[in-house]
């Protein structure tokens, strides 16, 4: 006999095993483990990173879409922190009409990962005379 699974059961157990506290140490540990690799350790010793944002078009009616001046057209930008070992330490989603200052050290403090840059290269997005004072 075939037993299928419904939707609800799918929503109930993504509900009580899936939180964010979860994910955010799934990903610690994916990091981690990827430093025990020895083929990053030539492209970079893990002491840098970069921050760049990326433009994504999203649809108008998107909460989090805006329309970018500089990019024309609506929609969100990926901000990442990737270290020069060539893995991403952080991600976040922000809408495009943010300054992306605001989210370099951030993406610093909530990296868990055992690889903790000390330094951080970004482009004119990233700079600020408070978060240059913060660093």
């Amino acid at each position: 006999m075939k037993k299928s699974v419904s939707l609800h059961m799918i929503s109930f157990v993504n509900r009580r095993h899936i939180n964010t506290a979860k994910i955010d140490a799934a990903i610690r540990d994916i990091l981690n483990q990827y430093n025990l690799f020895s083929l990053p350790k030539l492209w970079g010793s893990g002491k840098s990173a970069a921050a760049d944002g990326t433009k994504h078009d999203l649809y108008e009616e998107n909460l989090l879409s805006e329309y970018h001046i500089r990019y024309g057209g609506y929609g969100g930008i990926t901000y990442h922190h990737v270290s020069d070992t060539y893995i991403a330490l952080f991600s976040h989603f922000i809408p495009c009409g943010v300054w992306e200052t605001v989210y370099i050290i951030n993406g610093l403090l909530k990296n868990k990962s055992n690889n903790q840059p000390d330094t951080l290269h970004a482009d004119t997005q990233a700079q600020s005379t408070p978060v240059f004072a913060l660093s």
